[in-house]
């Protein structure tokens, strides 16, 4: 969505498919305003299951393959049909759910060149991607994060998303990790 198509993009927000609520939150009325007011782009990329066994029949959430590969490839096909040739080298906001939470996490380090922001929320994976084996250079850990995650989350916990952050925000890193109380792993949109 080009929320002001007359203007060039200065950013582009990629909101990954995962949930309702990560749909709900791209229609959202003051996302879309924030997007016109701020030029951004939006972008809701949808994902297929991922064959390869470290996925373990979920998405693969490491950016050289599946989804995080084909996410620059399409900025680049989208910026040539567009008419909006900066698509294809924008800063990205990059938010995530779950997986994708782990996945934003990654192309962090995968395109710190092209990273805004980092939004992972509900942030898991299973080994052997989890939130906390994810390394960053200093430069891909200098890009600002919001760690959001849900004190009642059975499914991606609170103890590794909070690893992550401190482990970076430690060495400097500004990021900001904030718990939502009582929501479970599905609720976050509201954060």
């Amino acid at each position: 969505t080009l929320a002001n198509p007359s203007r060039r993009v200065r950013g582009i927000w990629i909101i990954f498919e995962r949930s309702r609520d990560m749909l709900l939150y791209y229609r959202d009325a003051d996302v879309r305003a924030f997007a016109r007011d701020h030029d951004l782009a939006l972008l809701f990329p949808f994902h297929c299951q991922s064959k390869s066994p470290e996925a373990g029949g979920d998405m693969n959430v490491d950016p050289s393959k599946g989804i995080g590969r084909a996410l620059f490839s399409a900025l680049t096909q989208l910026a040539q049909t567009s008419g909006h040739p900066e698509l294809a080298s924008a800063k990205l906001i990059l938010l995530g759910f779950s997986g994708t939470g782990s996945l934003v996490g990654r192309l962090a380090e995968f395109a710190a060149d092209r990273g805004l922001a980092v939004i992972p929320t509900d942030p898991g994976h299973f080994d052997p991607l989890g939130m906390d084996t994810i390394s960053l250079s200093p430069t891909a850990a200098a890009i600002p994060q919001l760690i959001l995650t849900g004190s009642a989350d059975a499914v991606s916990g609170t103890q590794r998303p909070y690893a992550y952050f401190r482990r970076y925000f430690d060495r400097g890193a500004p990021w900001t990790f904030v718990v939502q109380n009582n929501a479970p792993h599905c609720c976050i949109m509201n954060a």
